[in-house]
């Protein structure tokens, strides 16, 4: 993550994981919650086209654009030559943030707490399984913010070009994150 990135996490505490079947479906859902004021916007790439869509937002005012299920190192370049400011990988390699996904089924807030004990300087981001209810559960248990997927920017509303209730929903998700207690002190190592 950027240092800009990094501070618009700690500030929000939150990342809209976007996913959609279509490349116009994907950016009008990054856009409706941007719109909506969350400004970390994760395209991953099981979205079609992925790096075209990275590459419309990565001017988005407001927006910070990273990428998600980066699983090549072509698909890290790529995201970067498209605006990406973060892409989601290990802490060995430099990572700020490390994303522990699918948490929903891992075991949830119990789970961060859990592995919170041997690992209490790396900064974790909740994924998979997060929704409006567990949010602030998963950041009272120490999680730096909370990535949101299918909870967040449907991809069944994105595809209905629904965007109106992806703005409403990311509306929630913000005041909710906004009146959750600070997150925890991080230590960075490096």
């Amino acid at each position: 993550m950027t240092p800009n990135a990094l501070a618009t996490l700690e500030e929000q505490r939150l990342i809209a994981v976007i996913r959609a079947g279509a490349p116009e479906n994907a950016l009008e859902a990054a856009r409706a919650v941007a719109r909506a004021g969350i400004a970390l916007l994760e395209v991953t790439f099981t979205v079609p086209n992925a790096v075209s869509v990275m590459r419309s937002l990565a001017s988005q005012p407001g927006a910070v654009m990273g990428a998600g299920t980066v699983l090549t190192r072509e698909q890290a370049k790529a995201a970067l030559d498209a605006g990406a400011r973060f892409i989601l990988a290990a802490r060995a390699a430099g990572a700020h943030v490390i994303k522990v996904y699918p948490v929903g089924v891992a075991g949830g807030p119990a789970y961060i707490r859990v592995i919170r004990d041997p690992l209490p300087d790396i900064p974790m981001l909740a994924a998979g399984g997060t929704n409006l209810e567990n949010l602030v559960p998963f950041l009272e248990a120490g999680c730096v913010g909370v990535g949101l997927g299918a909870a967040l920017a449907d991809p069944a509303l994105a595809m209905a070009r629904d965007y109106a209730a992806i703005e409403s929903r990311a509306r929630t998700f913000l005041e909710r994150a906004q009146r959750a207690a600070a997150p925890p002190p991080q230590v960075l190592t490096r």
